[in-house]
């Protein structure tokens, strides 16, 4: 957990996968949630299969049920996954979109990241869940944050990327990291 400044110097649209166009959004809510998504192909995590996922708009995902806390903890007793869990508001600014993809570009493209990361795994992707933070507000107003949280799955492999834009310095608490 950390209550440091920090800025990730990547430009957006090259580290992130394509979003926006045909994604679903989540509701403009401070401490908001998406409704369950029904998973088109079950997730393996950590040994637990997830046919359902949340994406909540302070920066995590969770399989059971929406989860609105917005100060970071590692005792919720929950599967979460965070790729940046602090105080967002996306009704002051900004938009929080997911997606499943199964075309053969996006898989590809995720595939390949994979094989690269990973060179000694066989995988092929077969489906992959996309949730984006896109320039959300903090809470205080002061700053935003651009960031993706990426699931792949080959049926019987899964695998997460994350992947950050452009990260406002903020004061306030936050925490990075995949697993509880």
């Amino acid at each position: 957990m950390g209550r440091w400044a920090f800025r990730v110097n990547h430009p957006a649209p090259a580290v992130l996968f394509p979003f926006g166009d045909g994604d679903l959004q989540t509701p403009v809510s401070d401490d908001g949630s998406s409704e369950e998504i029904i998973l088109q192909q079950p997730f393996n995590y950590f040994g637990r299969t997830y046919n359902q996922i949340y994406v909540n708009n302070n920066g995590h995902l969770t399989f059971t049920e929406p989860f609105s806390e917005y100060s970071p903890y590692s005792g919720s007793g929950r599967d979460i996954i965070f790729p940046l869990w602090t105080d967002l508001n996306n009704g002051i600014q900004g938009t929080v979109s997911y997606r499943q993809a199964t075309d053969s570009a996006t898989l590809n493209q995720v595939t390949s990241q994979i094989n690269q990361y990973f060179p000694d795994v066989s995988f092929a992707a077969s489906w992959v869940f996309i949730a984006t933070w896109n320039q959300v507000s903090y809470y205080s107003g002061a700053g935003a944050a651009t960031f993706q949280v990426v699931l792949v799955s080959s049926g019987d492999v899964s695998f997460i990327l994350m992947n950050y834009g452009d990260i406002d310095a903020t004061e306030q608490l936050w925490m990075v990291r995949k697993t509880q």
